[in-house]
């Protein structure tokens, strides 16, 4: 299938590992320029020899995706090196974890500013080349906590702002639709990242248990019997920013294998 958007400039904030790096190959295998924004450097310069590796143009810059400061320079090294993005995928930690009782309005501030505020800042920066060429793609990375909460794990601020990031995803879609601008947003299940892989080794190992154990008892709750990849992550990713997806906006996709039972 040809998704059309050969030769485009897609920026991946948070390109460097799992998901987000999954789609910066991603992306590189469709023919985009790719712009990948991280920050730490060999992350970044791996993945960025990687999408090369593929035959793509591939430029990495590191920088805070959080901070104001740090949104201007990713924006304005993607300009220097291939023109203002065409394609955004938000992909950014989510902030403090912890149970409601245990955090702190700081560590709730700081949950917000990375969910929302920084998906603003980003949206803020890229739209107008989006709206001035009649076509744009805005994606982000979210949970399937936007469905159903997290209940295994204490996650109350990421619970409160990742439905916050999908509420402005949600107001973003009416407003930019008319210019040719889709905004949606994808929800993960358990994918076999560094990151899941070191936050439940050590839930199982405080159990008496070894990873592959969990990745087992996890696998048989999920109707495809297995965990997901950051391919699968990446392949649903490339569709929504595609020239096929243009009467796409403002859903979630949950790509977690069946897990969630929620009918919406």
């Amino acid at each position: 299938m040809d998704l059309g958007i050969a030769g485009k400039t897609a920026l991946v904030i948070g390109g460097s590992r799992g998901i987000g790096r999954g789609c910066s190959l991603e992306f590189a295998k469709e023919g985009c320029k790719v712009v990948i924004a991280a920050q730490n450097p060999g992350p970044i310069e791996e993945a960025v020899n990687l999408a090369k590796g593929l035959g793509a143009k591939a430029v990495g810059v590191s920088a805070d995706c959080c901070s104001k400061d740090g949104v201007a320079k990713v924006m304005d090294a993607a300009k220097a090196a291939f023109g203002a993005p065409d394609i955004v995928i938000f992909n950014v930690d989510s902030g403090p974890k912890g149970a409601f009782m245990d955090i702190t309005d700081d560590e709730f501030a700081a949950a917000n500013n990375n969910n929302v505020m920084a998906f603003a800042w980003f949206v803020r920066a890229a739209v107008p080349h989006m709206r001035e060429q009649g076509w744009g793609r805005i994606l982000t990375i979210g949970t399937n906590s936007v469905k159903a909460p997290h209940r295994a794990l204490p996650r109350a601020a990421q619970n409160t702002y990742r439905v916050g990031a999908l509420a402005l995803s949600k107001t973003l879609s009416a407003e930019l639709g008319p210019f040719g601008i889709t905004v949606n947003t994808l929800g993960t299940g358990a994918i076999a990242t560094e990151q899941l892989k070191a936050v439940f080794s050590k839930i199982a190992a405080a159990q008496g248990r070894s990873y592959e154990d969990w990745v087992g008892e996890r696998s048989a709750t999920i109707p495809v019997r297995r965990i997901g990849t950051p391919e699968d992550m990446a392949a649903a990713a490339a569709f929504l920013c595609s020239t096929r997806s243009g009467f796409i906006t403002g859903q979630v996709l949950v790509v977690d294998g069946g897990q969630i039972e929620a009918l919406q």
